[in-house]
């Protein structure tokens, strides 16, 4: 964590390195005041970091729900919904994504639980999910945050992979240039 990053570039790494130095001014300045709570100062501020990442994660995680419920239910009333909903979700998700947020995000995880809420969704209507939907996500990190990401490009992309799902997890998994774990 010893690159310089700013506020306005990447607030998330921000805020983790802002936390980090914090402790580490308290752990060898012994003459700060008493009153100055540095470990909950640091603290506050990682939150307000985690809160970005979770946000972001929490717009993947519902443009992956659309998605899911358009591929399982193609002729589905509220497609041109969704497709809107999805469009929303993509800007306030481009809004807050920094690049330092890769490691901490596991699409995997995330597809999981979109497969779960779309699956209740579904319910309401006595719908259900394809049930041969890839277990790992089939769609790329870079893809889902990208400039140019579509809800009408991303619904055949999992189609697609609906024939073989762990050549899917293994698209996106293992994509040249990607420092996640």
């Amino acid at each position: 964590m010893d690159e310089q990053v700013t506020y306005d570039a990447d607030f998330f790494a921000w805020s983790q390195r802002q936390a980090s130095m914090l402790r580490d001014l308290a752990a060898l300045r012994r003459d700060l005041p008493d009153d100055l709570d540095v470990e909950h100062v640091a603290e506050e501020i990682e939150d307000v970091g985690r809160a970005e990442l979770n946000s972001v994660q929490s717009f993947l995680r519902l443009i992956l729900v659309h998605v899911i419920k358009a591929v399982s239910v193609p002729d589905a009333e509220p497609m041109a919904s969704w497709r809107k909903e999805v469009v929303g979700f993509h800007n306030e998700l481009r809004l807050r994504f920094s690049r330092s947020m890769r490691q901490r995000i596991d699409l995997d995880a995330l597809w999981g639980m979109a497969i779960r809420e779309a699956g209740a969704d579904l319910a309401i209507y006595r719908r259900v999910i394809s049930s041969d939907l890839p277990t790992g996500c089939p769609l790329d990190l870079d893809d889902l945050t990208g400039e140019g990401f579509a809800f009408d490009v991303a619904v055949p992309v999992v189609r697609s992979r609906i024939d073989d799902p762990v050549s899917a997890t293994r698209a996106h998994a293992a994509k040249p240039g990607d420092d996640t774990p």
